[in-house]
């Protein structure tokens, strides 16, 4: 199938019922000049570009993983949608930003294969690609001066540039672009919490699901620029020659991420930056104004996002002050004592793993909850509680979600719980398409109301609504998890 873009003619496979397009450029390689800087959109092409193959995946450590599927490139700005019909039927369309902590992950991950989204469904996927890293979010505003001021948040910039491409494209491909969903998870959630507070987006899309995600990672401009020092000085650099990471190999930027990771993990190091041009006040401040509006959101974490399974008795409790400082910089020692609270009745290592799930991810699910829905926002919160025959951690609703329960038992999904594919495949796509996730399968879902009116889905082995203290969140923890 052939469709005609504002960039020039795309040639699509069937596949699985739906046609896919895959690897659509959106925007210039990021390279040479223009690496650290916003992206440019592509040109149109003459002729007809055969999107029958996923493109480049963005530069990141463990690329190696993959080294015989995919290539890696810093040419990695291209999307894929998945259609039913390049049609004028007018479609949903989601608009889905893949995880990562914001170094690693990609469009072409075999497990966001859009038709397993959207089977059986009159809804078009897109999947983007974005820069990762210190490619995508290393702030040299502070080093390099004005030109570079807003390098800290490339990766946001692309994804602000894809859902452009596709608001100005997505009808020839069936889709509605009046009716555009953001979803992401982890990574991909928080950059939908963020694209969120960005005013240059506000009216591009009418709804957005947040899954362990907020906007924790967006951080402010002094700890963005102490987190650059760190790359500059694994690559030998200072103030006076930072400039000359321009021209220097991806490849030893990628090491050097690594070397500043011993500081800093990688998931607390790279995020948007409130720089004050793209982002231009603080994600509370933005919410609390009523600046979102009355935006269908469906937000919610997983119970046991960073959780461990069972008591490490070869937990180092001597080593818990050095790695929240990692993780949380000054605000470390407020979790610290929390740590301490929870070791009063619970072995350390479950300890620290209750205090990462509550303070990485929990704490700032339900801020921003609380946020949105004084502002005026219309929201349907759950936790995903369901485990299976483990825990229900970080990612572990992610393949209820897309339908892989059948068929990747081997991961641990079992047949048996197909069931809870179902649910959560069919609530996702209610809110997608409908712009509520209610289904027969679920109790009454009650959106979150301000005050003594806070309900959120369990969605456990029987999933049930319970009202719940919207203000359960630990308020002197700030909602930037780590600052410098």
């Amino acid at each position: 199938m052939i469709v005609q873009t504002k960039s020039g003619y795309v040639m699509g496979i069937k596949e699985s019922g739906v046609y896919a397009f895959k690897g659509i450029p959106f925007a210039k390689a990021p390279v040479g000049e223009l690496r650290f800087k916003p992206p440019v959109a592509i040109e149109p092409w003459e002729g007809v570009f055969m999107a029958d193959k996923f493109g480049n995946r963005a530069m990141q450590n463990n690329e190696q993983e993959y080294k015989d599927e995919a290539n890696y490139s810093e040419d990695c700005l291209n999307l894929n949608i998945w259609t039913p019909g390049a049609d004028d039927k007018k479609r949903p369309v989601v608009f889905y930003i893949h995880g990562g902590g914001h170094f690693s992950g990609s469009n072409s991950d075999e497990f966001f294969d859009g038709h397993h989204l959207v089977k059986d469904n009159e809804a078009v996927m897109v999947s983007i690609n974005y820069r990762l890293g210190a490619l995508g979010y290393l702030y040299l505003g502070e080093v390099l001066g004005e030109e570079y001021s807003l390098s800290g948040n490339c990766g946001l910039l692309d994804q602000i540039l894809a859902l452009k491409w596709v608001k100005e494209n997505i009808a020839a491909f069936g889709g509605n672009p009046d009716m555009i969903t953001l979803m992401g998870q982890s990574a991909g959630g928080k950059s939908v919490a963020s694209l969120l507070v960005t005013p240059s987006v506000k009216g591009m899309y009418n709804k957005a699901i947040i899954q362990s995600g907020s906007v924790q990672c967006i951080r402010d401009k002094k700890t963005a620029a102490i987190m650059a020092t760190y790359i500059l000085s694994a690559l030998g650099l200072d103030e006076r020659s930072a400039g000359k990471i321009i021209n220097i190999p991806a490849e030893d930027i990628l090491k050097a991420q690594n070397v500043a990771a011993e500081k800093v993990p990688a998931w607390h190091m790279f995020g948007p930056v409130l720089d004050g041009i793209l982002i231009q006040e603080s994600p509370e401040e933005y919410i609390k104004k009523g600046k979102v509006g009355n935006m269908p959101v469906l937000i919610g974490y997983n119970k046991d996002e960073l959780s461990a399974g069972s008591i490490d008795f070869n937990f180092d409790s001597e080593s818990v002050k050095e790695r929240l400082y990692s993780c949380y910089g000054i605000n470390a020692d407020h979790v610290y004592k929390k740590y301490l609270e929870y070791c009063e009745t619970m072995h350390p290592s479950l300890a620290f793993g209750k205090i990462q799930t509550e303070y990485v991810y929990g704490n700032a699910s339900i801020y921003i909850t609380d946020l949105l829905v004084e502002g005026g926002a219309t929201v349907w919160c759950y936790r995903w509680d369901f485990g299976g025959k483990g825990l229900a951690h970080h990612f572990s609703e992610m393949a209820y979600i897309f339908g892989y329960t059948i068929e990747e038992s081997y991961k641990g999904y079992y047949k048996e719980y197909s069931y809870m594919e179902k649910i959560m495949n069919g609530a996702w796509m209610s809110f997608i398409l409908n712009g509520d996730p209610q289904i027969e399968e679920l109790p009454h879902w009650i959106p979150c109301r301000a005050g003594e009116g806070a309900y959120r889905m369990r969605f456990d082995s029987k999933p049930y609504l319970e009202r719940f203290d919207l203000q359960s969140y630990d308020k002197e923890f700030p909602m930037q998890v780590i600052k410098l």
